[in-house]
């Protein structure tokens, strides 16, 4: 990462400094942004569902390189923490449907899946929760690659429409789980709740999201510019993975027989953006 950003400092330093005309738009301009949202998840299937909106931020470098007088390629490096609410749809009788998880007493952290099943559930370092509601925040190295098509100068203002994608590479991810205890004999304890849970491992590595804005300019001087706009990313894949490597699933069948298997999930994410800027 750090030779990411000392390539991308070292091209744009030397383009500003070689620059021979400030009153002529350069090919390429760079600046600064920062963007808070407002986030919200879409999950598929009856188990999960959105449990409202958060608000999150972001912000990096902006890399804009003119292919014509009303048409540019726009990219750059930013940190993004996203995230979203859900809640978990439980059955309310003992040993019914339900998502559920080990925590560890010992090491202040949750036990994968495959762990706890392959030593047992009845020792006495795991706590067994119930997952009522998980809020997620996720921190990602976001690259968008976008179209920006803008107006002519109107005033002091150029208008812009914008589209592509931004492709997100996920840092680090956490949660705060509002959750019930088990008993062994499956009574449900008073809720409690659980912060900085550390998923990272159950959050997916790579998640892509359409990004559509619209925006404009406002010329300071010479080719400086405040930048801002509004816009919308709908998620076309899964934040997490396919089957959590924590949460189990109990189901009971027809014959009231209980089975434990890894949770499905699928989870996309949408955001409304505000960007401010500034463009060199």
């Amino acid at each position: 990462m750090r030779k990411i950003f000392t390539s991308i400092l070292f091209v744009l330093v030397t383009n500003f400094i070689y620059s021979q005309d400030d009153d002529k738009v350069r090919d390429l301009r760079f600046g600064l942004k920062v963007t808070p949202s407002v986030n919200w998840f879409k999950p598929d299937g009856k188990i999960i569902s959105n449990d409202g909106p958060v608000l999150r931020y972001g912000g990096g470098l902006i890399v804009e390189y003119s292919l014509a007088k009303i048409v540019s390629f726009q990219t750059g490096v930013q940190i993004d923490v996203g995230g979203g609410k859900v809640k978990y749809n439980n059955g309310t009788a003992v040993n019914s449907n339900s998502v559920s998880y080990d925590y560890s007493i010992l090491d202040d952290k949750i036990v994968p899946f495959e762990l706890r099943h392959s030593i047992g559930s009845d020792t006495v370092s795991f706590t067994h929760y119930q997952l009522n509601a998980r809020n997620y925040s996720t921190s990602y190295v976001t690259i968008p690659l976008t179209l920006k098509m803008k107006t002519k100068e109107i005033g002091s203002f150029v208008y812009y429409g914008q589209f592509g994608i931004n492709n997100s590479f996920r840092w680090k991810s956490t949660v705060k789980d509002d959750v019930s205890p088990l008993t062994t004999n499956g009574l449900i304890g008073s809720h409690e709740t659980k912060s900085k849970v550390d998923v990272t491992k159950d959050v997916s590595v790579y998640t892509a999201s359409l990004n559509m804005g619209l925006g404009a300019e406002y010329n300071l001087s010479g080719s400086t510019s405040l930048t801002f706009g509004v816009n919308y990313m709908l998620g076309f894949l899964s934040v997490v993975k396919d089957k959590s490597k924590y949460l189990e699933r109990r189901t009971n069948d027809v014959n009231g027989v209980v089975s434990y298997t890894p949770m499905p999930q699928q989870i996309k994410s949408n955001a409304v953006v505000l960007m401010v800027g500034i463009l060199f």
